[in-house]
């Protein structure tokens, strides 16, 4: 890690220290200062943009707020080369010397690089992705149309379950990941075990305009958490427009549109999802009934230029009810082949409703001043509530000696496992935030404070008794009945949090090129556990002024998580009341670099980070479901590379391949073990988001000879995650998953292609699609948890749980 990052600093400071200490002097008496500003065509200054004579070799960058200023001969007229990363570059010729000040504007390389990527060195960050919100319609996936499906094939990002929308970045869990809707935090269920009981995330993709992703590294203006975050930014509709898009999987529908010469605009979903169909394809057969909705408006009201008035509203009930009957599997290997047989009694209903609300005021006091004050409200009520009885029959195969005979069965074990729970939570968040914005002549600073009361009331009791050949496991002690786990609390938090930052992007020239600095610091301070906290945070982007087609950037800083609700639990249901925040120190240093190839272009983007934890609450996964030990009881790291290209392997189609390579482990503070008779300590070992190698593709294509049939491939690669038994101590857990394989297929053809339709009721429509998705093409079997059972002998097995199989999805869209 140390080698990638040195140099680069050790290039920062030569060069620092070869700039001159003066302004250069003309090289004679004839010269002449030209001045100027670079923009986007919407008047956003370009940062970074490259502004060289190409006789003299002389050149400039522009700054933070698009300016730029250079010393030129006065042999006029002078032709001045301008190039931006992310935009298309252009000539612009000053034919007298009375246009010393220019006005450059440059257009953007969207349509020609993609929108999976920077799309220009704005005053954002060039440290984030922005990601085209239409690929979401576009990716075959099992959710349906889905902004986290896209997330989940960026580099650093991984998941090993279809059925989630969860995600996992860099050797973090589900829960280390930020969102953020229209610039406020949103959240989701957190009783949540499994995939089938996952409902409709938060965003919609059909509201969405823009979408931007940090996989580490990102600015002060974040909040506390260690992994990554999505930024989303609804519409604001210039125009009436709707979709609406039914399939097997679910149905969405929206519309949009303004008023009052678009000082009112309103943009509102809703949509439906059912997984019966895929859920019907596990190995645990039973009447399965996932029922899942969500509605959502966004409101905005411009009663002058200066003041914006914005409302987001948000409900969704999802609800998950399963009666069990069978299961049937089949492990181990040729010399060992185990089947099990299972079957069910009683059944599960899980419900999860939450509703979201926020009102916010943006005032432009000037046009380099603007205050922003926001007030959101949560509410989730969450019920986990089942009653199973399973009985079992471990069997041993026996495989025929000829080919014509049937597999043939011993008994190897026979068991009933009782699973209860009556889990319920009840969350209240509620939040003001007050943001401001300064552009200055040197850069501009973004501060803002907040505050936030978090109420939760989790009641949790759950229990399995396991009875194993006739013995409970573990063992009755006396006249007390042990159960295999149980856990029991009664526990409610009522935290108040303070969180304020402050943050300053600027920029400066070094030699010809320029350097881009986001510098800033974040403090907050949580009731609860009476802990404050202070997170420095760094960003720098060099851009070189004659090599623009590539750019380098280093990031880093602390990061902390401070504890909400679940990593307060220990395994028996009680709450650790003196847990602290985890934290991280982190480094991340990367390459961004553009090129041609077969007439087309390119980007190819390289990450290498290092992050060193401490104060970890250490957990195990099971499923989605997160369960942590409640105790700060460890130390750790995560290190890695990660590489994507990206670009039009077919005209005008984007498909990008990414690679990651990583490394995450922990050191339990106070784990021991005998061997034979002395203590001994297990060292680090495997943390259970721990995985060597991650690989993704989305691929698009289309006919020649025609284009409105398209087809769409995904895949994913990923080696397998480490686990261990039940119960067990953590340094037990090194056994690992068999990789997580897939291959999504969607088809999709645009019927307004053909004149006797678009002539005929598609004048009215802007698109309307039909397709076809092939899901798990090749039919690959995957596992995401293991049941765990005993034969006669005591001996314990992993059985595996497996995810979907095959399906055929049919979807018809339409946009007007």
């Amino acid at each position: 890690m140390n080698l990638l990052i040195c140099p680069s600093l050790v290039l920062f400071v030569v060069l620092l220290i070869l700039q001159p200490a003066a302004v250069c002097l003309a090289q004679n008496a004839a010269a002449v200062e030209i001045k100027g500003t670079v923009s986007a065509a919407d008047g956003e200054p370009i940062v970074g943009a490259h502004i060289v004579e190409p006789k003299s070799g002389k050149g400039a960058a522009s700054a933070v707020d698009g300016t730029f200023k250079m010393s030129l001969p006065a042999n006029f007229p002078v032709q001045l080369q301008v190039s931006a990363i992310g935009w298309m570059p252009q000539t612009v010729t000053i034919a007298k010397a009375s246009e010393k000040n220019i006005a450059i504007v440059l257009q953007s390389r969207d349509k020609v690089l993609g929108t999976v990527e920077i799309t220009g060195a704005r005053v954002t960050s060039p440290h984030i992705q922005r990601i085209n919100p239409d690929f979401a319609l576009q990716l075959p996936s099992t959710a349906g149309y889905n902004i986290e499906g896209v997330v989940r094939s960026q580099m650093g990002v991984t998941s090993n379950s279809e059925l989630s929308s969860q995600y996992r970045v860099r050797g973090g869990n589900f829960d280390e990941n930020l969102v953020y809707v229209n610039g406020q935090e949103v959240y989701r269920p957190f009783l949540i075990r499994s995939g089938q009981q996952e409902g409709l995330s938060f965003v919609n993709p059909d509201l969405v305009e823009t979408v931007e992703f940090s996989a580490g590294g990102f600015s002060a203006s974040y909040g506390d958490k260690m992994s990554s975050v999505l930024d989303i930014q609804y519409k604001r509709p210039k125009e009436t427009a709707g979709s609406a898009s039914v399939g097997i999987l679910g149905a969405n529908a929206h519309l949009e549109g303004s008023a009052f010469n678009n000082k009112l605009t309103w943009i509102t979903g809703a949509r439906y999802k059912t997984s019966s169909y895929l859920l019907g394809t596990l190995d645990t057969k039973g009447e399965y009934m996932p029922d899942f909705t969500d509605v959502q408006a966004y409101i905005t009201y411009s009663p002058t230029s200066r003041l914006t008035l914005d409302v987001l509203g948000y409900y969704s009930m999802n609800t998950y009810r399963f009666v069990p009957e069978f299961m049937s599997t089949s492990f181990g290997t040729l010399s060992e082949l185990k089947q099990l047989r299972v079957y069910f009694d009683g059944s599960e209903i899980d419900r999860f409703q939450t509703g979201y609300g926020a009102v916010s005021a943006t005032f432009n006091a000037t046009t380099s001043q603007s205050y922003k004050l926001t007030l959101t409200g949560f509410r989730t009520s969450e019920e986990e509530t089942y009653d199973i009885d399973s009985q079992y029959w471990l069997s041993d195969a026996i495989l025929p000696s000829e080919r014509d005979e049937e597999i043939t069965y011993t008994e190897a074990g026979v068991g009933e496992s009782w699973r209860h729970a009556r889990n319920n939570l009840i969350g209240n968040v509620v939040s003001a935030n007050f943001t401001a914005a300064h552009k200055t002549g040197i850069g501009t600073i973004n501060w803002g404070t907040i505050y936030q009361y978090e109420y939760f009331k989790d009641n949790i009791h759950e229990y399995e008794m396991v009875d194993s050949s006739f013995y409970t496991i573990p063992r009755p002690s006396g006249n007390r009945l042990e159960m295999a786990y149980f856990k029991h609390g009664r526990n409610i938090i009522g935290n108040h949090r303070a969180s304020a930052f402050v943050k300053n992007l600027t920029s400066w020239t070094v030699g010809n090129g320029n350097m881009i600095m986001d510098v800033g610091i974040r403090g907050s301070y949580s009731s609860y556990i009476d802990e404050f906290i202070f997170s420095p945070r760094l960003q720098l982007t060099w851009l070189p002024a004659k090599e623009s087609n590539y750019r380098i950037r280093l990031s880093g800083g602390y990061y902390y998580q401070p504890p909400l609700v679940k990593e307060y639990r220990k395994p028996d249901g009680s709450y650790n009341t003196g847990l602290k925040s985890q934290k991280s120190i982190q480094a991340v240093s990367g390459i961004d670099y553009y090129f041609t190839a077969f007439e087309r272009p390119f980007k190819f983007t390289s990450e290498a980070y290092f992050k060193k934890y401490e104060n970890l609450v250490t957990y195990q996964i099971d499923n989605v479901r997160v369960i942590y030990s409640g105790e700060n009881d460890a130390h750790g790291y995560a290190a890695g590379i990660d590489f994507k290209l990206n670009g039009e392997l077919v005209h005008g189609e984007e498909s990008w391949v990414t690679l990651s390579l990583m490394r995450t482990q922990e050191d339990l503070w106070h784990d021991v073990y005998l061997n034979p008779d002395k203590e001994c300590t297990p060292g680090y070992t495997p943390r259970p988001s721990d995985q060597l190698l991650n690989f993704s593709l989305f691929l698009q294509d289309h006919l020649p000879t025609m284009p409105a049939l398209k087809a769409h491939l995904s895949f994913f690669f990923g080696t397998g995650f480490p686990y261990g038994p039940p119960n067990s101590p953590r340094y037990l857990a090194t056994m690992r998953y068999k990789a997580y394989r897939r291959i999504d297929l969607g088809l999709s053809y645009d019927l307004l292609t053909i004149n006797s339709f678009a002539k005929g009721f598609g004048k009215y429509l802007k698109n309307f699609r039909i397709g076809a998705e092939i899901l798990n093409l090749p039919d690959m079997i995957n596992t995401i948890s293991h049941s765990w059972v005993n034969d006669i002998d005591g001996t314990q097995y992993a059985v595996p749980n497996y995810l979907t199989s095959r399906r055929v999805n049919v979807r018809v869209a339409v946009e007007f």
